[in-house]
C-alpha cells in the first residue's frame, strides 16, 4: 500500500533485492560530511525492510493463546546477548506485560509486535518496532525506533542523529514547511510538537526583529545529542515528536511519519509519511547520523548473520521486567518431555537442574531442552549430600555430570544446585560455578496435590523469583499449566536463572537464592 510524500506517492521499501536507478548518485550523496547531490528523484522512498526480506538471519517468534488473550512478537537475534536484540525484546516484553495487566473482563484481545530494520551495515543498525491490535486494544504503544552503534557497542534513541536540540527544532521546522506549503496548513493548524515548535520560532523571530539586544539567554543551552545520556533525555523530553518515528529515505532526507487525522486532506486509511529534503539535514545531522544514514541506503542483507546461532544468551533485562525463573531438579524423567511441550505454549523458558546419572538414559529430552531454548544445571551425579563430602570428592562429582551434559548438547552447566540445598565452606571453596537456590519452594516434593502446588507457587511469586520444582512427578508436571496461564495473565516472563541474572556477574562458589529488586 502507497503513502503520501507531500502530494505524491512514497512507497515504503520491501525489498533489497530491487536494484534503485540512482545508486550511484546516492553514493555521493552519502559520504559524511558532503553535501546533498543536485539530482532530483522522481520520487523518494521511506526505507523499512521487514526481517523475512535477510535470508538466514535468526528470528524468534512466538504466539501464546490464553483465554483471556493472544499475544504474538517477533525479533531477529543479532548476536548472543547482542545490545540490539536484548532492548527490542525488552520494549516488547514491556508492552506485553502493560497489555495483558490492563486486560478487560470480557473478550479476547491480541496484541501483535513486530519489527522492521530501518538500516543494516556492521557500524549501525536501525529498528523499527510496532504493535497492534485488531481491537485497538494496543494503540497506545506507538512506534518505538532504536539505533545501534557498533562503535560503542550501544543502542541509541532517534534523537542521537542529530547534533543537539537546536537542531532538532531545525529539522521540526522543515516538517511544519512541508505541511504549510504542500497541504496548506496554517500555523494554528500544525499539529503536535511541530506547532509548538514552528510558533515558538516565530515569537523569538519577531522578538528578535523588535529589538537590537540579540543577548543569549544564560541557560544551561542545548543537550549535547553525541552524549548516550542527554540523547536519552532528549528522545524522553520529545517523546511526542513525529520525528520519533523516522527513516531515511533513498534520496538521503528522511521520511516522517504523521497522524494522517493531524492533516487535512489526508486519506486516514493510508499512512501519511511527509519528506525532509536531503539538503534540509546536512548540517544537523550529527556524525552518528551520517554513518546511520549511510547504513540505511547501503543495506545490505551480508552485513546480518547468516547462520542459526547455537547459544541464545541473554534476550531480556529483566531488572526491568517482570520474571521469574522456573527451576525444575531430580530429572530429566518420564514427564520431562510432556512438561516440555506446556512450556513450549508459553514461550516459557526454564532451567533443569539434572542428575549425571540419568543423562545417558534420556539423552534426547536433553537435546531438546537445549534446543527450545532451555538452560541446564548441574545437580551432581546422583544427589548425594555434597556437604557431606571431601573436596576431592566434590570436585569430581561435578566434573562428572558438567561432563556427561556437555557430552550431549556440547556445553557445560554454568550453575550448580546442591542437592537439598545443602553446602558448607568445602563447598564453596571447591566449586568452580554459582550455587543457585530459591526463593519459593512449592514443596512438590512432599505435597503432590497438584492444585495445592500451583496455588502455593502462583502466591508467593514476585519479580525475580526462582521456584522449586521436580520435573520427576506426574503431579507437578499437572500443576504447571496453572502456574503458566495464571503468572502469564499477570504479564511475567518465564526466563532461564541465566536471563534472571542477566548480565550481573555470578561468583563461582557464592549462593544465591533470587534476583528479586527490594
Amino acid at each position: 500500500m502507497g503513502v503520501l510524500f507531500g502530494k505524491v506517492p512514497l512507497v515504503v521499501v520491501t525489498s533489497l533485492r530491487r536494484k534503485l536507478s540512482v545508486t550511484a548518485a546516492l553514493g555521493l550523496l552519502l559520504i559524511p560530511g558532503c553535501h546533498a547531490s543536485e539530482e532530483i528523484l522522481p520520487y523518494a522512498e521511506a526505507i523499512r525492510t521487514p526481517v523475512e526480506d535477510f535470508s538466514g538471519l535468526p528470528v524468534s517468534s512466538s504466539t501464546v493463546e490464553s483465554e483471556h488473550s493472544t499475544v504474538f512478537y517477533r525479533y531477529p537475534r543479532l548476536g548472543q546477548s547482542h545490545p540490539l536484540t536484548v532492548e527490542i525484546r525488552t520494549i516488547m516484553a514491556q508492552r506485553q506485560t502493560t497489555f495483558l495487566e490492563d486486560l478487560p473482563e470480557e473478550g479476547t484481545p491480541e496484541l501483535h509486535q513486530d519489527m522492521d530494520f530501518l538500516a543494516v551495515s556492521p557500524e549501525v543498525v536501525g529498528a523499527r518496532i510496532t504493535a497492534d491490535s485488531p481491537d485497538d486494544f494496543g494503540d497506545e504503544f506507538g512506534v518505538e525506533t532504536l539505533w545501534y552503534d557498533a562503535a560503542s557497542d550501544t543502542v541509541l534513541p532517534w534523537t542521537a542523529l542529530f547534533t543537539d536540540e537546536n537542531a532538532l527544532e531545525e529539522v521540526h521546522l522543515a516538517v511544519a514547511d512541508v505541511l504549510e506549503n504542500e497541504y496548506d496548513m496554517s500555523l494554528e493548524q500544525l499539529p503536535g510538537l511541530v506547532g509548538e515548535v514552528a510558533l515558538r520560532h516565530q515569537e523569538e523571530t519577531e522578538e528578535q526583529e523588535g529589538s537590537a539586544d540579540d543577548e543569549q539567554s544564560d541557560g544551561d543551552g542545548p543537550l549535547d545529542l553525541s552524549d548516550p545520556e542527554q540523547a536519552q533525555q532528549a528522545a524522553e523530553q520529545w517523546a511526542d515528536s513525529p520525528l520519533a518515528d523516522l527513516a531515511f529515505s533513498t534520496d538521503g532526507g528522511l521520511a516522517v511519519r504523521m497522524n494522517p487525522e493531524d492533516v487535512p486532506d489526508a486519506d486516514p486509511a493510508n499512512e501519511l509519511t511527509l519528506p525532509v529534503e536531503p539538503e534540509s539535514l546536512e548540517e544537523f545531522l550529527s556524525t552518528f547520523g551520517y554513518r546511520a544514514r549511510d547504513a540505511a541506503v547501503s543495506n545490505d542483507p551480508s552485513d546480518l548473520p547468516d547462520e542459526e546461532l547455537t547459544e541464545h544468551g541473554v534476550t531480556l533485562d529483566c531488572e526491568r521486567l517482570k520474571c521469574v525463573a522456573l527451576t525444575f531438579d531430580d530429572g530429566p524423567g518420564e514427564h520431562t518431555d510432556r512438561l516440555l511441550e506446556m512450556l513450549a505454549d508459553y514461550d516459557a523458558h526454564a532451567t533443569f537442574y539434572v542428575l549425571g546419572s540419568l543423562v545417558e538414559e534420556y539423552p534426547d529430552v536433553l537435546e531438546r531442552m537445549h534446543t527450545q531454548g532451555h538452560e541446564l544445571g548441574n545437580h551432581t551425579w546422583k544427589h548425594d549430600d555434597l556437604a557431606g563430602m571431601s573436596a576431592k570428592e566434590i570436585r569430581e562429582d561435578i566434573e562428572r555430570t558438567n561432563d556427561s551434559v556437555s557430552q550431549i548438547i556440547g556445553v557445560e552447566p554454568s550453575t550448580i544446585r546442591p542437592p537439598y540445598g545443602s553446602s558448607n565452606d568445602t563447598v564453596h571453596e571447591t566449586v568452580d560455578q554459582p550455587l543457585i537456590l530459591w526463593d519459593v519452594d512449592t514443596m512438590d516434593w512432599q505435597n503432590r496435590d497438584s492444585e495445592a502446588v500451583a496455588e502455593h507457587a502462583i502466591d508467593n511469586t514476585a519479580p525475580g523469583s526462582v521456584l522449586l520444582f521436580h520435573d520427576i512427578h506426574g503431579s507437578t508436571v499437572d500443576a504447571i499449566p496453572d502456574v503458566l496461564e495464571e503468572l502469564h495473565n499477570s504479564g511475567y516472563h518465564f526466563v532461564t536463572v541465566a536471563d534472571l541474572f542477566g548480565f550481573n556477574e555470578l561468583d563461582a562458589g557464592e549462593t544465591y537464592t533470587d534476583a528479586r529488586v527490594d
